[in-house]
C-alpha cells in the first residue's frame, strides 16, 4: 500500500513538474498590425525604432555597470548592435532583461511586417539594401535568418555577452 501511495505521489508531482513550465499562449491580432498604406507602415516601424531607442538607452542607464559603451543605440543601423552588447561578466537577470527588450523589438517589427507583406517593398529599413523586404517576413523562420544575418548584429551581441537570447521561440506565433 505503502509503494503505490509513494508511486502515485511521485507521479503526480512529475506530472505537475512538466506542466507548470507551459505558458498560456497569446493570440495575435492581425488587426493590431495592420495599416492601410505604406506611408503608414513605415511610420509604424519608425516609432517602433524609436521606442527602442529609448528602452536601450533607459536598460543602458539603469543597468550602467553591465554595458561598457553609454553611447545612444543607432536604431537606423542595427548592424552595430554588437558596439552596444551586454558585457559577458554581467548577471543573468541583466542578460535575460537584454534579451527580453531585443526579442520584444524584433518580433514587433516581424508582425508589422508579416501582416503588410503588400506593403513592404514600398518601404525601406535604414541601412539595408534596396533588395526587396517581403521575402524576409514572409515566415517566422525567414525573418529569424535576415534579422541575426542582414539586418543586425544580434547574434554577435549575444556572443560577446555569452548568452543566448532565442529569438526563434520569441517569434513563434503564439506569444
Amino acid at each position: 500500500m505503502k509503494f503505490v501511495l509513494a508511486l502515485s505521489i511521485i507521479s503526480s508531482l512529475m506530472l505537475s513538474a512538466c506542466t507548470a513550465d507551459q505558458k498560456p499562449s497569446v493570440e495575435v491580432k492581425v488587426s493590431d498590425y495592420a495599416v492601410t498604406d505604406a506611408a503608414s507602415l513605415q511610420s509604424k516601424i519608425d516609432n517602433l525604432n524609436k521606442q527602442l531607442a529609448l528602452d536601450y538607452q533607459q536598460l543602458k542607464q539603469q543597468q550602467h555597470i553591465a554595458f561598457s559603451d553609454q553611447s545612444p543605440l543607432d536604431v537606423m543601423n542595427l548592424n552595430s548592435l554588437h558596439l552596444h552588447a551586454v558585457s559577458a561578466t554581467s548577471l543573468k537577470p541583466v542578460k535575460e532583461e537584454y534579451c527580453q527588450l531585443m526579442n520584444s523589438y524584433f518580433n514587433e517589427l516581424y508582425r508589422l511586417g508579416h501582416f503588410n507583406l503588400n506593403l513592404l517593398d514600398q518601404i525601406q529599413l535604414k541601412h539595408q539594401s534596396k533588395t526587396a523586404l517581403a521575402p524576409h517576413f514572409a515566415n517566422a523562420d525567414a525573418f529569424y535568418a535576415f534579422a541575426l544575418s542582414d539586418y543586425s548584429s544580434y547574434k554577435q551581441a549575444q556572443q560577446i555577452m555569452g548568452f543566448g537570447c532565442n529569438l526563434r521561440v520569441a517569434l513563434s506565433p503564439n506569444t
